[in-house]
């Protein structure tokens, strides 16, 4: 097998493993949730389930953070296989027993561990998926296992989602995952991450992140923020489109969304950016359009497609911090914080529920301060980040041009900056010797006698970039 057919081999798997993973959590969730309105009450089930199911997938997205940062990839595997297995395991007393408890307390448990188990192809987007098919390769899967998850309830009247006949569809779906698990490159070990394309050598400063300050933190808290804003919005009152429209259809649309803003991803992620920003004003529309017809319908389908932008977002901006950075542990924050902000407006709805009014008043502030730090985030992602880029683009070209070294190009910039030659050996961790040297090379090679003439002459090479 020759190269480009590994790499392609390389993004079947990954693809294959997210689609068989999601559509495992898919279906395991939505037989349990069926269970678990048979026992309860409307208000109790969304507690059950989207405020405590999914605090549970954060606990094992969590966990997954914390052994992906530690664990060699060997450990790493065996780890996941272990919650795959669970997973099913848990899942027949989850949906079998005729007793609350039982149901919700082996549900939860069973939300651990496809937690876990999601982290794990989050993982293998970041590490052994180039940044260019990252959104195709996340879009079709997610929208490809969309679509089987509506054909497994559809099929027979919902038979293969309910009952021994779902946990045999699950229990095939685990051994896919397993299989894939044990013959996926191993993104740990390999660590072909976008932070090594673009820099061979880094010193030891630059090696600790890759990241601009504090970006990550933002990010964090704009994914929370954008989830429990998109959350609180389909809580809004609305008009009654269910004649028209439907689960299925709805399902549609969603894959639909996700499959294009995967495409359009791979070729300029700040458009996905845009959309998922765009797509948090359309519940604001659709409560604006209540009685207006065809334009609640139009609005209602676009609101579809956009939520699949929403959704690639919040995954793919943590699988590049991910790639750029090497911490590939960061590959799961994006779902992970997702979930948190889905709880969270799940617990603004239900509490704010019976007084439609401050609900809408008091998502209104919460979309503002969202959209504040989604631009916030576009800002320091791709305008700074253009200008950094940009910035290293002219000191490859200047560094080829007189054939500066590794180390030479790494004194070069601090040279330019002004800094003295103790301050660069203190950055740079080399002595002060090292750092006089290595100036008095760049001297050499670009034909000038002091510092200064080297700052005047990589400045006006930067102009005429």
């Amino acid at each position: 097998m020759n190269a480009g057919e590994f790499v392609h081999d390389t993004r079947v798997r990954v693809a294959t493993l997210v689609f068989a993973c999601f559509l495992l959590g898919s279906t395991g969730w939505f037989s349990w949730l069926n269970v678990v309105i048979e026992q309860t009450s409307a208000m109790q089930v969304d507690f059950h389930t989207m405020v405590m199911g999914y605090l549970s997938q954060v606990l094992g997205l969590g966990l997954f953070m914390a052994a992906c940062a530690h664990a060699r990839d060997r450990k790493l595997r065996a780890l996941v296989i272990v919650s795959l297995v669970a997973y099913v395991v848990l899942l027949d007393p989850a949906t079998m027993t005729q007793t609350l408890a039982t149901t919700l307390g082996f549900g939860w448990a069973m939300n651990i561990c496809i937690g876990f188990a999601q982290g794990y192809y989050l993982l293998c987007l970041a590490g052994c998926v180039k940044r260019g098919r990252r959104g195709t390769v996340f879009g079709s899967a997610y929208a490809a296992s969309t679509l089987a998850s509506w054909l497994i309830s559809s099929i027979g009247g919902g038979v293969l989602a309910s009952g021994l006949a779902c946990l045999g569809v699950c229990a095939v779906l685990a051994a896919m995952c397993i299989a894939l698990v044990l013959v996926m490159q191993k993104p740990l070990d390999t660590a072909s991450t976008d932070s090594q394309a673009q820099k061979k050598s880094p010193s030891p400063k630059q090696s600790e992140s890759a990241l601009p300050s504090g970006i990550l933190a933002l990010a964090c808290v704009t994914i929370v923020l954008v989830s429990l804003v998109k959350n609180a919005g389909f809580s809004f009152p609305a008009e009654d489109l269910s004649g028209v429209v439907n689960l299925e259809l709805s399902r549609l649309f969603y894959g639909v969304g996700l499959l294009v803003a995967g495409i359009v991803a791979d070729r300029e992620r700040s458009y996905v950016m845009l959309l998922c920003a765009v797509s948090l004003v359309v519940p604001f529309l659709m409560l604006a359009l209540s009685g207006a017809g065809a334009s609640g319908i139009i609005i209602w389908a676009i609101g579809y497609l956009l939520f699949g932008f929403f959704t690639v977002f919040r995954i793919l901006i943590f699988a590049d911090f991910a790639a750029q950075d090497g911490r590939l542990w960061i590959s799961a924050a994006g779902l992970l914080f997702g979930r948190i902000g889905d709880v969270l407006g799940t617990i603004i709805c239900l509490s704010l529920g019976g007084s439609p009014i401050t609900l809408v008043l008091v998502t209104t502030v919460l979309f503002a301060i969202s959209a504040w730090l989604l631009f916030m985030l576009y800002k320091r992602i791709f305008v700074l980040g253009a200008e950094e880029g940009s910035q290293t683009n002219t000191l490859g070209e200047f560094s080829a041009d007189y054939g500066l070294s590794v180390r030479e190009r790494e004194i070069l910039p601090l040279l330019v900056e002004g800094k003295t030659y103790a301050e660069i050996a203190d950055e740079l961790y080399v002595t002060e010797s090292t750092v006089k040297f290595h100036s008095r090379n760049i001297r050499e090679k670009t034909g000038c006698s002091t510092r200064i003439e080297v700052a005047d002459l990589y400045c006006k090479f930067s102009d005429e970039k």
